[in-house]
């Protein structure tokens, strides 16, 4: 059975990628730390990178509900960021992450 790919979670595949190249750039001292290059190609790693991607090509797999879990935590965690970028005044930050929080629960938990 063929499933057709979701337009919103491939949306929110796209702004986790842009999340990673803004933090990327953004936190080059936080990146060259051994802790964070550790995780590097380990599977947490993989997960973390590509499950939104996977997910947007087949939106069935959130009815797992551990890749629900899964996602509604991470969504938490997109929030939680929002509000500590918003608490230090950084606006930019504040704004792109609390969007891309958004589009994802929207995504994730549309009827």
């Amino acid at each position: 059975m063929s499933v057709a790919p979701s337009r919103s979670l491939q949306a929110s595949a796209l702004s986790f990628v842009l999340l990673s190249i803004g933090h990327t750039i953004s936190g080059k001292e936080w990146t060259a730390e051994k802790s964070f290059k550790a995780i590097a190609n380990t599977r947490p790693w993989a997960c973390g990178t590509v499950g939104w991607y996977q997910w947007s090509l087949n939106p069935t797999a959130l009815n797992d509900p551990i890749n629900k879990t899964i996602a509604g935590i991470i969504n938490i965690l997109l929030w939680a960021s929002s509000a500590w970028y918003a608490k230090h005044g950084i606006k930019e930050n504040t704004l792109v992450v609390g969007l891309s929080a958004a589009l994802q629960a929207y995504a994730v938990f549309k009827a």
